[in-house]
């Protein structure tokens, strides 16, 4: 008699299913994700050439444009220098004979202003560029030009002379004239009926 401890089916374990086989795909499909990596990295590239490409259009057009400003301003200050050149009298003045002829004194008024529009340009252009070495050339060459004018800052045909132009320049004006009480009046002695006066 068999007990179910020695039974043949007792004895036997159950089977185990063997692997499923591998199905290799054609020989090409083993680089499928190689050439997604691949992609991916081109795609890189190019992305940061085009940033590339436009950081560098971006400096260009800057410096275009810094170049275009500039010479706008050298033309300004070069219409300053022409002037120098017509009416020398007028960079550095004779207040007597000037206060005398309200047409010449009304010349050297636009004379004075031409002259600071063409520096508070220039000067505004340099400043913006980061040109150091240009800042201390240009604010030297004012500096020499502005000082023979000082009676003139001080006492202006309109107060409201300085505020026309940048804040930046209009502190240059105030530190050329410095302190004004050393210095004259500026009084026409005769001027056309119905003509503005001095400091009116």
């Amino acid at each position: 008699m068999t007990t179910p401890e020695t039974s043949p089916a007792a004895n036997t374990t159950p089977a185990v299913p063997p692997p499923p086989a591998v199905v290799l795909g054609p020989w090409y499909s083993r680089f499928g994700n190689l050439a997604q990596i691949a992609s991916a990295a081109i795609a890189l590239v190019g992305f940061a050439v085009v940033i590339f490409q436009l950081n560098d259009n971006r400096k260009k057009s800057e410096a275009e444009a810094y170049r275009a400003e500039l010479a706008d301003a050298r033309r300004n200050y070069a219409t300053y220098s022409d002037a120098v050149l017509r009416y020398p009298h007028l960079s550095d003045p004779d207040y007597a004979a000037l206060m005398r002829n309200h047409n010449e004194y009304l010349r050297y008024q636009a004379f004075v202003s031409h002259m600071i529009y063409a520096y508070d340009d220039i000067l505004n252009v340099v400043r913006g560029g980061g040109d150091n070495e240009g800042i201390k050339e240009w604010l030297t060459a004012f500096q020499i030009d502005i000082r023979l004018h000082r009676r003139y800052l001080c006492h202006p045909a309109d107060k409201r002379f300085t505020e026309t132009y940048r804040p930046f320049m209009q502190k240059l004006l105030k530190d050329a004239a410095g302190d004004c009480k050393d210095v004259p009046e500026l009084a026409e002695a005769a001027k056309p009926p119905g003509s503005p006066g001095v400091n009116d």
